[in-house]
């Protein structure tokens, strides 16, 4: 289980990542400055979309190799 778990430490921390940003967009408040213009974090949006699909992407492909070792090691036997 710890195997595992080292495998995909990588998506993990990209996916905490993508969390974090998407929370601390929704936990922000919005001002509204002297001007009229309204004054949000939206940065962290498109920052949460792009490390939750670099997890994806890790995780998917750290999925591939570990099914490809795992054959390869039950092939060998």
């Amino acid at each position: 289980m710890l195997t595992l778990l080292r495998n995909f430490r990588t998506s993990f921390i990209f996916f905490l990542l993508g969390i974090g940003c998407l929370l601390a967009f929704n936990l922000s408040t919005p001002n509204i400055a002297a001007n009229g213009t309204l004054q949000e974090p939206f940065a962290f949006i498109p920052l949460a979309w792009l490390f939750l699909a670099v997890s994806a992407v890790i995780f998917a492909f750290k999925m591939v190799q570990t099914v490809l070792i795992v054959k390869r090691q039950h092939l060998d036997c």
